[in-house]
């Protein structure tokens, strides 16, 4: 159960801040002008304490997720101080109207949203802090002298209300933060719960400011404040967000992190297990792993005195379809076979592709005569698949010789030059046969 102290240090914040929302309220009955430049004074300062947590926090963090914010934030945090400074009343830009503070604010939503939307890329990538410091310098700059020098569209008109620039944009903003919520849920697992609960609540509230933003006529007016107001808590959301992921619960983050890095450990360390006892090609045992499996299985056999045979199996003419039909045709070929293999023999035996064009097939608990029948049931099914090639259909047979494990000499070698030796014997008196030793 939670203790007083955690209820107090959890909601207390949220309190005095409902308190500063409602005081800036009560300014705004008295002066509206000064309930902005203190709301917009507010989140300028959240964005800058973004930027100093998450540069402070890089080193605690094994991503540039809230780096990137935080750099992001104070180039933002600087567009709208320069809005705050240019809103109708200050006397600061002299020869504005309020067309200047609107196109300041459509510049840094633009900037806020894009840099909400991409952020995730860097929960994976490296963030090159300086050339991002300069991209971000070059393009603040860009957008400052176009607004300045009269290239920006006009966003507001004195008597008339926003232009049709200002409405599509903040629309066009709200579908990059929808969007940006998309993304976050998508990568949800990279971040702690809460963090993302106060992500996707940032997102929102920053979405409800957009919409305000789209009907008002005078800057004095009701949705305006209601706008910077949702702005507001939503740049003290991030905050929040960046706070607990750099400050309060990096160790969190780093759980998540190793747990998320050893499933992956375990992953690539299964990969590796399996391609170092399997063929790359047919994904069949290799010789080495089918030696060693194989060479248990016949001492546990001799053992208990059970049946044990072997088979030895080669695809006919198998250089000629090569030269034939080229190489990638002929890696088909033992893929087929593979398949084929895998298709007619149960679960407990064993099959390994034993080098070049031929297989060793290990078949437990089964005398000559069982292993003749699963032998000819084998080589009928490769008999049966066709090869479609550029130079027309192609057929192939396999020869296969067989025996039986003598305890006497329980040396796997020994089983497998026995099945071989028939093998041998099975393609000197014609191929596509099956031979006993």
């Amino acid at each position: 159960m939670k203790t007083l102290r955690e209820l107090t240090s959890r909601y207390v914040p949220f309190i005095f801040y409902g308190l500063v929302l409602f005081g800036l309220y009560l300014t705004s009955l008295y002066s509206y002008l000064l309930s902005h430049t203190l709301a917009e004074l507010f989140s300028v300062i959240i964005g800058c304490n973004i930027f100093l947590v998450a540069w402070h926090s890089r080193q605690r963090l094994d991503n540039n997720f809230f780096l990137f914010l935080g750099i992001a934030y104070l180039f933002i945090s600087g567009i709208d101080l320069l809005h705050t400074l240019a809103y109708k009343g200050m006397g600061v830009f002299t020869g504005y109207d309020a067309n200047l503070p609107t196109q300041l604010w459509i510049a840094a939503r633009y900037c806020q949203s894009l840099s909400l939307l991409v952020s995730p890329l860097f929960l994976r990538r490296k963030l090159n802090i300086y050339p991002v410091l300069a991209a971000c310098t070059i393009v603040i700059a860009a957008l400052l002298v176009a607004i300045f020098a009269d290239i920006f569209p006009a966003c507001f008109v004195e008597g008339i209300g926003l232009t049709p620039f200002k409405k599509i944009s903040e629309y066009i903003i709200s579908s990059i933060l929808l969007s940006s919520i998309g993304v976050f849920l998508y990568k949800r697992k990279a971040f702690d719960q809460n963090v993302v609960q106060w992500l996707v609540a940032s997102l929102i509230l920053t979405i409800g400011s957009e919409l305000a933003f789209t009907f008002y006529v005078s800057v004095y007016g009701l949705s305006n404040l209601v706008g910077h107001f949702f702005k507001l808590i939503s740049f003290y959301l991030i905050y929040i967000a960046i706070v607990e992921m750099g400050l309060e619960k990096p160790q969190r983050l780093l759980f998540n992190n190793l747990k998320r890095n050893e499933k992956e450990l375990q992953k690539a360390l299964k990969q590796v297990q399996r391609l170092a006892i399997t063929d790359p090609l047919t994904g069949l045992f290799n010789q080495r792993h089918f030696t060693t499996v194989a060479e248990a299985e016949v001492q546990r056999t001799c053992r208990y005195e059970r049946p044990l045979s072997a088979i030895m199996l080669d695809i006919d003419h198998f250089k000629r379809v090569n030269d034939t039909y080229g190489h990638t045709i002929g890696d088909h070929l033992l893929q087929e076979v593979a398949e084929s293999c895998r298709r007619e023999l149960r679960n407990v035996d064993l099959v390994g592709r034993y080098g070049g064009d031929e297989f060793a097939i290990l078949l437990p608990e089964s005398d000559l005569a069982v292993a003749r029948r699963v032998a000819e049931r084998l080589r009928m099914a490769i008999a049966r698949r066709k090869l479609h090639t550029a130079k027309g259909q192609a057929t192939v047979t396999v020869s296969l010789g067989i025996a039986a494990v003598d305890c006497e000499d329980t040396a796997l070698e020994t089983l497998l030059s026995r099945a071989d030796k028939a093998l041998y014997v099975a393609k000197r008196k014609g191929r596509n046969q099956v031979r006993m030793a």
